[in-house]
């Protein structure tokens, strides 16, 4: 005679596709014993072997289901590249036709409002941190996945759990995040007199002054409407000169201070001493194709530029470039050296065509085994979401990537000194830091952008 509550438990795994690993987590939770539960597993035919959930054959539930994925581009190719092949393993697993939309960073978010307001068209989503809150009511509870998968690997950082949950539940499942650092030319800096990179703001304007006095390369920096590069830059300047969106309250607006509006004047002064002007234009992108040709001697991005310089040259010798490259932390300002850090993450939509294969795709990609494949195809451009995998090779053998990780020391959520929710989300998605620092450069006007971004941010966090 079986154990009922054992039976429920097989059933479940064969519905989440559970992992062997997940299997005995959840026994232990239940109380139940685990030698019935292997025995179980043994005389129903239930197959985990590894965390890549391999199953004998293919869930009936599952086969004729087709799944359509919506997600931003990849800025390395080999990641996107065993994305495609994650995808064919499942649906040949699984009978399962698996198929793939990726648009250009600005106009994801454009398109899932659109497939949310006509309640079709696309099954998993990728999401930018703090957009849960915006979407949660479209969005599949996954807490029965995300939960198991976070205690798995050490727990999520508090800035994941911060930026990609909803008030602690979780409608998507984060991966991480495309973190950013500033990436330089060592020669460039050494020959205006700099052995390391600037450690301050101000010291940075400078140096990107005398390299442009040289006829060398200026930085460069987005400042366009895009998602990675131009909030990476102004929230973390805006924070290091004192100012923040909102008090701990979460409704005081603390952005028009005189410490900030002094900050936006040496930030104008410096974009014009220091910096490539056309950036107001540039989305995530244009500084890599900049950089990567030669016309840039920094700025701040993800690692997908080192990895991109890094392909090996016909002759098969290293490009020169690569060899001249290194990364720095953030520079500090008055208040502090601060970063904008939040969590990516992938969610399945209440209106998907088959909601049990979205989220069955969703268990399977977030096995250890093809979690850790994509990282590594990634080349340590994403951030891992839970602390175990920081110690993965492809975090720590390169030292040049060092800066990358070492960002999670120093991160503030988008909304701080408020929490990431649905105000933060909003402002975010209206680029109203961004183009206060665009209006700032535009007319060299500190006092009125600022006062201009405090009019807007009051208007979203009164609502």
């Amino acid at each position: 005679m079986t154990d009922p509550k054992v039976d429920g438990l097989i059933a479940e795994a064969r519905t989440l596709r559970y992992s062997r690993r997940q299997v005995m987590r959840r026994a232990a939770a239940l109380g139940l014993s685990v030698p019935a539960v292997t025995a179980a597993m043994t005389t129903s035919g239930y197959a985990a072997p590894n965390q890549t959930r391999k199953f004998a054959s293919a869930p009936a539930f599952l086969q004729g289901s087709s799944i359509h994925i919506l997600g931003a581009s990849y800025f390395v190719v080999a990641g996107e590249e065993r994305f495609r092949e994650q995808m064919a393993e499942f649906g040949e697993q699984n009978g399962v036709d698996v198929t793939l939309d990726l648009v250009a960073w600005p106009d994801l978010q454009a398109r899932i409002a659109a497939a949310i307001q006509a309640q079709d068209g696309v099954d998993i989503v990728q999401l930018w941190d703090p957009w849960p809150y915006l979407y949660a009511e479209n969005l599949v509870d996954v807490n029965d996945i995300a939960v198991p998968h976070g205690e798995a690997h050490g727990g999520f950082y508090d800035w994941v759990v911060k930026t990609a949950s909803v008030d602690g539940s979780w409608h998507s499942i984060p991966y991480g995040t495309s973190s950013s650092a500033f990436a330089y030319r060592t020669s460039h800096f050494a020959e205006v007199g700099y052995d390391s990179f600037p450690d301050t703001w101000e010291d940075l304007f400078a140096a990107g002054k005398a390299l442009k006095e040289a006829g060398l390369p200026p930085l460069g920096q987005a400042l366009g409407h895009s998602l990675g590069d131009p909030p990476s830059f102004t929230y973390p300047y805006m924070w290091a000169y004192g100012a923040m969106e909102v008090e701990e309250d979460g409704s005081t607006v603390a952005f028009n201070t005189p410490e900030f509006v002094e900050g936006m004047a040496t930030f104008i002064q410096g974009w014009e001493d220091a910096f490539d002007t056309t950036g107001t234009a540039w989305d995530d992108s244009t500084n890599n194709t900049a950089f990567l040709a030669g016309e840039l001697s920094a700025t701040l991005n993800g690692s997908s530029i080192y990895i991109s310089a890094g392909r090996p040259e016909a002759d098969g010798g290293v490009p020169e470039i690569y060899e001249d490259m290194n990364h720095a932390d953030f520079p500090q300002g008055p208040a502090g050296r601060f970063t904008n850090i939040g969590a990516q993450s992938w969610g399945v939509t209440t209106f998907a065509q088959d909601v049990d294969a979205a989220r069955s795709f969703l268990d399977f990609f977030y096995g250890e085994d093809q979690l850790v494949s994509w990282y590594n195809a990634n080349g340590g451009y994403y951030i891992p979401a839970a602390s175990s995998f920081s110690e993965l090779p492809v975090y720590t053998e390169d030292p040049k990537l060092a800066p990358f990780l070492n960002l999670v020391n120093y991160g503030r959520n988008k909304g701080f000194a408020g929490p990431s929710d649905e105000a933060a989300a909003l402002a975010y998605s209206e680029y109203i830091v961004i183009d206060t620092f665009a209006r700032a450069v535009g007319d060299g006007d500190a006092q009125g952008a600022v006062e201009w971004g405090a009019e807007q941010l009051e208007r979203v966090y009164s609502r």
